[in-house]
């Protein structure tokens, strides 16, 4: 952790001088949530509850050169007593430089995704650039992991990180804090206007394993490739391709792939409302040869059940309705099906099935902004696993209840 707060000391330092012109403030949030999701074990629930604080400040040292800053402390009860030690993480942090009207370049933490976002998501520490030619874009960066809080990273690729990733939080050893070492290098070129009607970015990302874990080393590289399409102006097209190669150490190269689909349309009305659809496919284990797609980031494929990507293929629909000017809702249905019956692993599952349905979640949420400060969010959906033929036939279902306030001050 040392090391974190000293980056911070050192920035708001070098700030200090231009405090008195910066905009800071506070954000307090609230969540309760009442559910089992997650816990595996029956089906009755239990009490959680989140609360945090996050400072920020933002400011500009002079034109084309600004600097934002935040942080975070939370607090987490849950198991009827407060998780300790508390929760202190470093935030979004970037300096961010425009030298020159087609040229952006930013330093520090801050949020980076792949097009669509198949295999890298969530906030990295590095230095990201921009240039913009004409109606092309292109951008390469080059991000570290080591630093983060590895529950937030959700950097999991090897047996290695597994075990890192268990180990319980304790400021005194220092691999309990951190996420997995690695470093993420990308390249990127977006054209937004290749017709008319249509857009297209192609990605290369590279991932090296700095770790020191024993044999245990997997380096992967990636490439990706996403195209949209706007055939009327209420109906969005979007079909997304990427093929990643993994070398774990004492194995031979492996291939796998994974690919996306998705329309968004907006129903002609008075409502203002948005019905989607999506498919996302990752291939799973075949032979030596081709494998399980592994993206560099743990991203989510639910709100209750929380899947990777990785041989794994669901099936989305979603509908979100501006029902007030200050009040949304959104409605989802989810199902899934794994490409493989050896990579996702969960403790419900019957070792003897050798069926690929996993099951669906349902999940709906409404979000009131009060006013400009002040946000409240309830939602609640369920897991049902009795829907496919992987769980035991007695898995409980996995549902949910929360409920959430965030104050910005």
């Amino acid at each position: 952790m040392k090391h974190v707060y000293t980056l911070m000391i050192l920035i708001l330092l070098s700030a200090a001088p231009y405090c008195f012109s910066a905009d800071f403030g506070l954000t307090l949030g609230a969540a309760p949530e009442y559910g089992n999701a997650g816990q595996n074990t029956d089906s009755s629930g239990d009490f959680s509850f989140t609360g945090y604080v996050s400072p920020w400040i933002f400011g500009t040292l002079r034109e084309g050169l600004s600097y934002y800053v935040s942080g975070r402390v939370t607090l987490e009860y849950e198991d009827d007593e407060v998780t300790t030690p508390l929760l202190g993480e470093l935030e979004r942090t970037e300096l961010d430089w425009r030298p020159l009207p087609a040229v952006f370049v930013s330093a520090g933490r801050q949020y980076f995704a792949d097009p669509a976002a198949l295999i890298a998501s969530g906030l990295f520490d590095g230095v990201n650039g921009s240039l913009t030619l004409g109606k092309t874009r292109l951008q390469a960066g080059v991000f570290y992991t080591g630093l983060l809080y590895k529950e937030s990273a959700k950097i999991i690729m090897s047996a290695g990180d597994i075990a890192h990733y268990a180990k319980p939080l304790d400021y005194g050893d220092t691999e309990s804090y951190f996420a997995s070492r690695r470093l993420l290098t990308a390249i990127s070129g977006e054209f937004p206007d290749l017709t008319s009607r249509t857009s297209l970015t192609l990605s290369g990302l590279a991932q090296f394993d700095l770790n020191a874990y024993d044999s245990d080393t997997v380096q992967s590289q990636y490439f990706l490739g996403q195209y949209s399409f706007t055939p009327v102006d209420v109906l969005t097209l979007n079909l997304a391709a990427a093929v990643g190669f993994t070398e774990a150490e004492g194995a031979d190269l492996r291939t796998g792939f994974s690919a996306q689909a998705g329309a968004g349309w907006e129903p002609p009305g008075s409502l203002r409302d948005l019905a989607e659809l999506r498919i996302r496919w990752s291939s799973g284990a075949v032979n030596d040869t081709v494998g399980p797609f592994l993206p560099v980031s743990g991203i989510s494929q639910g709100e209750l059940f929380t899947p990777g990507v990785s041989a794994l293929l669901s099936l989305k629909a979603a509908y979100t309705a501006r029902l007030h000017e200050k009040v949304s809702a959104t409605a989802q249905a989810v199902y899934f099906i794994r490409t493989d019956t050896e990579t996702y692993a969960d403790a419900d599952i019957d070792p003897e099935s050798s069926s690929h349905l996993l099951g669906g979640e349902v999940y709906g949420s409404l979000i009131w902004a009060f006013d400009s400060t002040t946000r409240f969010t309830v939602g609640g959906g369920a897991f049902l696993p009795q829907l496919g033929g992987v769980f035991k036939t007695d898995a409980p279902v996995r549902w949910k209840a929360s409920a959430g306030i965030i104050v910005s001050l």
